[in-house]
C-alpha cells in the first residue's frame, strides 16, 4: 500500500462519514419541518377564527358609525331648520316694528312742523294787522320787539334696537329680584 491509497481510504471514510452526518442532520430537518407544520396549522385553527369574530367586530362598528352618521346629518338638517325659523320669526316681528315706529317718527315731525307754521302765521298775521293797543307812531312800531323765532323741529326718533333671538334670552340671566322692604313681616320663624 502506498500513500495514493492511502489517501483514497481517508477519503472515502470522510466522505461517508460526511454523507452519514448530512443523512442525520437531514432526518432532523425532516422532524423540525413536521413539527413547525403541525404549529402552524394549529395556529392557522385558532387565529381565523379569531380574526372572523374581528372583521365581524369591524363591521358592526362600521354599521354603528354610519347610523352615528345619519343621526349627525339628522340633528344638523334639524338645526338649520331651528335657525332658519328663528329667521323668519325675527324678521317678521321686527319689520312691522321698524315701519310703525318710522310712521310714528314722521307723524311726530309733521305734527312739529304743522304747529310751527300755525305759530309763524299767527305772528305773521298779528305782526300784519294793528291792534288796538299796538303802536300808532313810526316810533312806537321801532320800539316793538321782533317776533319770536319758530319752533325747533322735534329730533328724530332713536333706533330700534335689534330684535332679541330667542338663543339670546334663553342664555341671559334673569332680573333680579326685589329686595322686600325692611319693615315686612316674615312667616319664617327664623
Amino acid at each position: 500500500m502506498d500513500w495514493s491509497d492511502l489517501l483514497k481510504l481517508a477519503l472515502s471514510i470522510f466522505l461517508i462519514l460526511t454523507g452519514v452526518g448530512l443523512a442525520y442532520l437531514f432526518l432532523r430537518m425532516a422532524g423540525v419541518f413536521g413539527r413547525l407544520g403541525t404549529s402552524v396549522t394549529r395556529i392557522t385553527d385558532e387565529v381565523v377564527p379569531i380574526l372572523n369574530k374581528a372583521q365581524t367586530t369591524v363591521d358592526g362598528v362600521n354599521l354603528e358609525l354610519m347610523r352615528v352618521d345619519e343621526m349627525m346629518k339628522t340633528a344638523v338638517g334639524a338645526t338649520k331648520g331651528a335657525e332658519k325659523t328663528v329667521q323668519t320669526v325675527s324678521s317678521a316681528v321686527t319689520k312691522p316694528v321698524r315701519k310703525i315706529t318710522g310712521l310714528a317718527a314722521g307723524d311726530r315731525e309733521a305734527v312739529a312742523t304743522l304747529r310751527a307754521r300755525r305759530a309763524a302765521d299767527a305772528e305773521a298775521a298779528r305782526v300784519a294787522t294793528p291792534s288796538a293797543h299796538g303802536p300808532t307812531s313810526p316810533a312806537e312800531a321801532a320800539a316793538v320787539p321782533p317776533p319770536a323765532p319758530p319752533v325747533p323741529p322735534v329730533p328724530p326718533a332713536p333706533p330700534v334696537p335689534p330684535p332679541v333671538t330667542p338663543a339670546a334670552s334663553a342664555t341671559a340671566p334673569p332680573p333680579p329680584a326685589d329686595p322686600p322692604p325692611a319693615d315686612a313681616k316674615h312667616d319664617s320663624p327664623y
